[in-house]
């Protein structure tokens, strides 16, 4: 039921390039790593981590295989 209120919200934070957490601007986040050629890994202030689409020029929240991925890449 909550995440039926939240997500609209959220929806339009990240269209706006916003943090969902904090506000902040993705945009002057830290990009931590590259996932795929087309992605990279981003970290808020607030330590929420998504991913940005080079192609699509937008941000998502970053699911937790992805997060596992760039830790399992930087241990190699």
């Amino acid at each position: 039921m909550i995440k039926k209120i939240l997500k609209p919200f959220q929806e339009v934070l990240l269209q706006r390039k916003l943090c969902v957490g904090c506000t902040s601007q993705l945009d002057k986040a830290d990009r931590i790593g590259i996932l795929t050629k087309n992605s990279d890994l981003v970290e808020c202030k607030c330590k929420r981590r998504y991913v940005f689409d080079r192609k699509l020029n937008q941000y998502r929240r970053a699911s937790l295989q992805e997060d596992r991925q760039y830790i399992k890449n930087l241990k190699k």
